[in-house]
């Protein structure tokens, strides 16, 4: 499952040292949060899953929206497309 309409920074192929830690502290807030209550997810009728296949959805715990909270604790950002958007979120987690 992927959280809709945010990104994370990589943690399976990250492109500079920054990535990952900020990847790894993400993953574990997301585990944090996960573990918190009561799982629920809404799958949205634009799109249901992506190139890997994997189920797009807005996830809350305990009525608390993941993705809101991982922004909000700058652990995410706000997904757009395109090759520009994403040199953008590349640019911001691997400055120096």
């Amino acid at each position: 499952m992927r959280l809709l309409d945010i990104d994370t920074p990589e943690t399976d192929r990250p492109r500079c040292e920054n990535e990952l830690t900020l990847g790894l502290e993400a993953k574990q807030r997301l585990r944090q949060l996960l573990d918190a209550g009561q799982v629920a997810y809404v799958v949205d009728g634009r799109y249901r899953t992506d190139r890997f296949h994997r189920t797009l959805a807005h996830v809350t715990v305990a009525g608390r929206d993941v993705g809101a909270v991982l922004l909000a604790e700058g652990l995410a950002l706000v997904w757009s497309p395109g090759p520009k958007a994403k040199a953008a979120r590349l640019a911001i987690w691997c400055q120096k």
